[in-house]
């Protein structure tokens, strides 16, 4: 997870739960399950002189699409909803389980949610802060102004001013914008972010290479250091294992945005 998420401990303190607000939802649960039942007996078996809308008339079909869009609203809004309680899960498990392969061994027998899921999840409790105590209430403000399904989408830009500005970009002067429009301003900005390209793999190879080669220096010079010299050139190894630790930490995080950002390309 990103750095700015809470720990493990922090997240299992007892916080006050944030409402994400009803201002998406007016019609009852009850009403809502009701309709879906009833579209859904209603859709079995159409038989074969009705399989197809209306062409000509497309005012059923476009009242079906607007309930599948609905439908799929609904089901964005549950996922984020489960967000936090699933990234505690996570920090949990991983607090108390040492290797990531008891880690996912562990989700995948408790979780019914497979794990490219649970990390979009995750990602979303993260990118908007709904941990933290400071940012809850700034990330449902932003979920409510960019509505379930795009915020599940802008959740994979990290930084609030970013997803701002493509909301602008997508909005284009209207008080909304369309899924579609948010989806190519996200194609767009994730086209900028790899005009530059990431650190190449190899790179991170090679810098956890050196650092081990300063490491062995370091370990052999424990027994000599005798002279004033051998303490300043002890000093120089270790300066020079600082920078080298600096270089393999932005090459790990080239790589972590990189990844990222394919995450964002496959899920649009």
């Amino acid at each position: 997870m990103a750095k700015r998420i809470l720990s493990a401990d922090s997240a299992l303190v007892a916080n006050t739960q944030i409402s994400l607000g009803n201002s998406v939802r007016t019609e009852k649960r009850g009403d809502f399950f009701s309709d879906l039942e009833k579209r859904w007996r209603d859709s079995l078996a159409p038989g074969a002189d009705n399989l197809l809308y209306d062409w000509e008339d497309q005012g059923e079909m476009l009242r079906e699409i607007e309930f599948v869009n609905s439908v799929q609203a609904k089901m964005d809004e549950a996922a984020i909803r489960i967000a936090p309680t699933l990234l505690r899960i996570v920090l949990t498990v991983r607090e108390h389980l040492p290797t990531p392969k008891e880690q996912r061994s562990y989700l995948a027998k408790h979780l019914e949610l497979d794990f490219r899921r649970i990390s979009e999840l995750c990602i979303v409790a993260d990118s908007y802060g709904l941990l933290l105590s400071d940012t809850p209430q700034q990330g449902e403000r932003e979920i409510t102004r960019y509505g379930w399904s795009k915020a599940l989408k802008l959740a994979y830009v990290r930084e609030p001013a970013d997803r701002a500005m493509i909301w602008e970009n997508a909005c284009g002067g209207r008080p909304s914008a369309s899924y579609r429009a948010v989806l190519e301003e996200i194609k767009r900005f994730r086209e900028r972010k790899l005009i530059s390209p990431p650190v190449p793999r190899a790179e991170v190879d090679q810098r956890l290479a050196s650092i081990a080669e300063h490491y062995m220096e370091l370990k052999g010079a424990s027994v000599q250091l005798i002279q004033p010299e051998d303490y300043r050139l002890t000093m120089r190894q270790v300066d020079a294992m600082r920078r080298e630790l600096g270089r393999l930490k932005r090459a790990l995080q080239d790589q972590i945005e990189s990844a990222e950002t394919e995450a964002m390309a496959a899920a649009i």
